[in-house]
């Protein structure tokens, strides 16, 4: 198991996010749980008190940029520097492109693309300082592999994929690693589904992706994951 970090989880409030924030918690590593929803959110933060982790919340709406400026400095501030940042707020709703308003275009890749990059960027820096850290972004298979109906989204997730291969590439030789995680369908509430109610071999249950993801800070130093692809064994992928 790893030592304990300091992790900043973004969309942390529910589906995915929440199952990464117990996991993270239950293995004794202190959180910084973000997203929108301020009740949801003391929810979370109560779980992982409860399992003896050091939590804190920070509402934001992180297709704002200022809003990622004012996260990464809260974090700091709280734990004295953050060890892990992972990206995992995000939307897509599923609909033709042409039915997409400009509004919707531009916040689906401020929240997927831009604020993993500015939530980065804010972070590095102590990273680097340190000698060690790890970003891990929460992309999609779709990064790979084209849906209709979803071109916003697909784009994004792209864009998450190039950033963070370069990323990599640029900060291997510097102790910080960059991990992008490409999940196939998970049983999650995203786009108004009802988390749960899937075959598991046809949709990943959150815990057990939240699992895998976390493993991934058990790594030894000379080793990283770049790229981890996950599927429900008989997912469309």
């Amino acid at each position: 198991m790893a030592d304990p970090r300091r992790v900043l989880l973004t969309g942390a409030s529910r589906g995915l996010g929440a199952a990464l924030g117990r996991g993270l918690a239950g293995r004794g590593h202190s959180l910084m749980l973000v997203a929108r929803s301020e009740a949801q959110l003391a929810q979370r933060v109560a779980e992982c008190s409860a399992a003896g982790a050091h939590a804190a919340s920070c509402t934001a709406d992180l297709a704002i940029a200022e809003e990622c400026e004012r996260v990464a400095r809260a974090a700091e501030q709280r734990f004295g520097g953050i060890d892990v940042l992972i990206n995992n707020a995000g939307i897509g709703p599923y609909r033709p492109f042409t039915d997409h308003s400009a509004t919707d275009i531009v916040r689906i890749v401020a929240l997927n693309l831009m604020a993993p990059m500015l939530l980065a960027r804010a972070l590095l820096p102590g990273m680097l300082a340190r000698g060690h850290g790890h970003v891990v972004n929460i992309a999609s298979d779709l990064a790979r592999r084209p849906l209709a109906n979803m071109a916003p989204y697909v784009a994004s997730k792209f864009g998450v994929l190039g950033f963070a291969g370069s990323l990599h590439r640029e900060l291997r030789a510097r102790g910080v690693k960059v991990t992008t995680v490409l999940p196939g369908i998970i049983d999650s509430s995203f786009n108004g589904a009802v988390e749960g109610g899937q075959d598991a071999r046809w949709a990943m249950p959150t815990a057990d992706l939240a699992r895998q993801v976390i493993a991934l800070l058990d790594l030894p130093p000379h080793l990283v994951a770049d790229e981890i692809a996950l599927h429900p064994v008989d997912g469309d992928y």
